[in-house]
């Protein structure tokens, strides 16, 4: 496939529109800001043909006219929530400066609770080039083998992770996370340190430090090394690439979180590209993850200019409407409806598959479990996979599952109310073409419409925390016979048009 020049993008002198109105969002701006069990297929790379490469082992996940397929066939749906793992992602320095926040750890064990209690098969994990890559040249093996061990946890009770290239206002040295200090062209006159605020985030974003940082990697900018900065990255992403063949649970990999272009679609897509390649040239079917400009969190839509080059992939935008402006004060929720469904489109547009690597609101309010259900709904409407945002935090937002313990930044109470609506059944892997799901919050039922059902099974989440005593089923209004594998998961045979599963007894 040929590659497109990129276009230059300028720093601005003056803030254009786009700036300035990034420049009014971010002090309202959370953390986040900047911030799949089963598919396969024999052929991938370049939609313009094969890269040649053998791959060493074929993912458990491909992408087939938007769709996931597993390697049976079966359509899946990937549905949990990002994690930010102490020693992964990388927040601390070595040098004496104060570290940027405390990150809780995040276990096998927890990947356990995600698939029993709340029937989830999927964790984000955002990991970042300074972890991976601290010197130029260099790459952390030991880094590399956490991912790797988290990842393999996961898998083994169910959870499917997507390795994501984190950021979030470039690097720790400047920012929150991201790249490596060698990394930043031109060099930063100063070294920032912790503690991490969120008004101290927001005012990082829009430095002009970040935003050249920003511009020097899109444009693909030589470092005093002498190396393109563009291409260190496209490198550091093919070597985390082949070292997750040897981890199946790592369904696929993200490009980069929440990418800063303000509307230079073309430096995008130049990067997009540049990056995929040499992760295919590694890992030829693995799928990828790539997001639009971060500023769809605030506008709700992307440019579609070309649609992106590569199969086997995934659209991932975020999903924020109005959070990061007042919080989502109108609890408007066709605001939010909309904003999914242009996705969609943006989705078939790039003839990927639909996944919200991120939405959320605050777990604590009654306004933040309205905007999450919405979401949840919605996106059942549209058959899409997500990740909420977040697991667990006690630092800035404090968005999580978990209140904060007794001890500063240790992990205290669940918080039940947000569990209530984030536990929801759903169809893990469909037998057939899944063309329809709702799910009924009071009576706990989950409703799938089939098309071209076969005989094989259908696996269900069936969260514990909603169906405490097991689960009943009707396959066309007729008893259809569940068969629990192990808790929070289940398999029902259902070949007809409609599969109702809801409480047993």
């Amino acid at each position: 496939m040929s590659r497109r020049e990129p276009l230059r993008m300028p720093l601005p002198c003056r803030p254009c529109p786009v700036l300035r109105s990034w420049a009014k969002m971010t002090p309202m701006l959370p953390q986040r800001f900047f911030s799949l069990a089963l598919l396969l297929t024999a052929c991938s790379g370049d939609k313009g043909g094969s890269t040649g490469t053998p791959s060493p082992a074929a993912p458990l996940l491909s992408v087939r006219d938007g769709r996931l397929l597993d390697a049976s066939g079966r359509q899946v749906l990937l549905r949990g929530i990002n994690a930010r793992v102490e020693g992964l992602f990388d927040v601390t320095f070595d040098d004496g400066r104060i570290a940027l926040e405390e990150i809780p750890p995040f276990t096998g064990e927890d990947c356990a609770f995600l698939a029993e209690t709340l029937g989830m098969n999927h964790l984000r994990l955002p990991v970042n080039w300074s972890g991976i890559e601290p010197h130029e040249g260099t790459i952390d093996t030991g880094y590399l083998e956490r991912i790797g061990t988290l990842v393999d946890d996961c898998a083994a009770v169910g959870v499917l992770t997507i390795v994501d290239l984190h950021q979030d206002a470039y690097g720790k040295d400047i920012g929150e996370d991201g790249a490596p200090l060698w990394a930043i062209h031109p060099p930063p006159a100063e070294l920032l340190e912790g503690p991490l605020t969120s008004a101290e985030l927001a005012e990082r974003r829009r430095s002009p430090v970040v935003l050249e940082a920003f511009s020097s990697l899109y444009n693909n900018a030589t470092l005093t090394s002498g190396q393109p900065v563009r291409d260190a990255y496209a490198a550091m992403a093919a070597e985390l690439a082949g070292f997750l063949a040897d981890h199946p649970g790592a369904v696929a990999i993200e490009l980069q979180n929440e990418p800063v272009v303000f509307g230079a679609q073309d430096l995008l897509d130049a990067f997009h590209d540049a990056v995929t390649a040499e992760i295919r040239a590694v890992a030829p079917e693995l799928p990828v993850v790539f997001e639009p400009d971060a500023i769809r969190n605030i506008t709700d839509t992307a440019v579609m200019n070309t649609p992106f080059p590569w199969d086997q992939a995934m659209y991932g935008p975020h999903i924020y409407t109005q959070v990061f402006e007042d919080g989502w004060v109108s609890e408007d929720t066709g605001a939010i409806e909309e904003s999914i469904a242009r996705s969609v489109e943006e989705a078939r547009f790039h003839s990927a598959h639909l996944y919200a690597g991120e939405f959320g609101n605050d777990p604590r309010t009654e306004r933040g479990l309205l905007f999450l259900s919405t979401c949840f709904d919605a996106f059942d409407l549209h058959q899409a996979s997500w990740a909420l945002w977040l697991y667990e935090e006690h630092s800035q937002d404090s968005w999580g599952l978990y209140d904060e313990g007794d001890a500063p930044h240790t992990r205290g109470a669940l918080r039940a109310a947000a569990v209530d609506v984030i536990a929801r059944g759903f169809p893990t892997a469909t037998a057939g073409r899944l063309i329809g799901l709702s799910w009924d919050s009071p009576s706990r039922t989950l409703t799938v419409r089939l098309e071209d059902a076969t005989s094989d099974p259908h696996e269900l989440a069936v969260p514990v925390w909603v169906y405490p005593d097991g689960v009943s089923a009707t396959c066309d209004g007729t008893t259809a016979a569940v068969r629990a594998t192990h808790p929070g998961r289940a398999e029902v045979v259902c070949n007809g048009s409609e599969l109702v599963v809801f409480p047993q007894g």
